[in-house]
């Protein structure tokens, strides 16, 4: 499935005060050949929407300095500019809240490739202008999957491969958590971050040794015949990360 080459060179402001998903976020849009802006409060996100005029928001609900509602209301974002709520808040009334502010709305943990299409059908409804050519030159091609030590993660398909090639059957739970490591590397992610991405699972088969036993399941299944062990490393203190290609 293509998302379009539409999307090459348009700029995305994402706002959203926790580290991790913020660069989880942004660095998937990047690969997607989006440009991507950040800001991790209110304030930075007025400042970006007076200087840097992006094509779409995709706003966190919940900011440090804020609430992303009343601050979406005050800037008349969905009005001037194309937006997207992206928040823990599932509820009914918070549905309705950011709809009626004109923006579009997902919830954590984000399905990466939902709110690609997302984007998608908002800026093609906006009619935002494409960027010329020279402004897209060097961005990934849409789709473009994510590599790491030979490994081809393709988000689009839901699929690993291996270096050789071949196919790599993972659970959901296996590829979720395979996704935010590949997004973040060579960065560290920790446990309780990668616990939120699985959290869409039924709660009762959740432990705080859920993540480290599809990380042993992941590391097992990814041990090439050659004796080459999984790219997947422990940081103490920290939690895990895939090793960069020049690791």
């Amino acid at each position: 499935m293509s998302v379009g080459s539409e999307l090459v060179g348009r700029t995305v402001l994402v706002v959203e005060d926790s580290p991790e998903t913020q660069d989880l976020i942004a660095t998937y849009l990047e690969h997607q050949g989006l440009r991507v802006l950040r800001a991790a409060n209110g304030a930075e996100l007025t400042a970006r929407i007076a200087q840097d005029r992006p094509d779409l928001v995709l706003l966190d609900i919940n900011l440090p300095d804020c609430d992303g509602l009343a601050l979406a209301e005050r800037l008349r974002l969905g009005e001037t500019v194309p937006l997207i709520f992206v928040t823990g808040r599932d509820s009914p009334t918070d549905r309705i809240a950011g709809l009626s502010h004109g923006g579009d709305y997902v919830t954590k943990p984000v399905d990466l490739l939902e709110l690609l299409i997302r984007i998608r059908n908002l800026l093609r409804r906006s009619g935002a202008s494409a960027a010329s050519p020279a402004s897209a030159e060097g961005a990934s091609a849409p789709d473009a999957p994510l590599t790491f030590r030979g490994w081809r993660l393709d988000l689009v398909r839901r699929a690993l491969f291996r270096p050789d090639g071949s196919y790599l059957a993972l659970t959901t739970g296996e590829f979720n958590i395979l996704a935010a490591l590949a997004a973040m590397r060579p960065n560290p992610v920790s446990r309780e971050y990668l616990l939120d991405v699985i959290s869409n699972r039924d709660p009762r088969s959740i432990s705080e040794h859920t993540v480290d036993t599809l990380i042993t399941r992941l590391r097992r299944k990814m041990r090439l015949d050659d004796g080459a062990p999984s790219p997947i490393v422990t940081v103490r203190g920290v939690g895990y990360a895939l090793e960069s290609d020049e690791s």
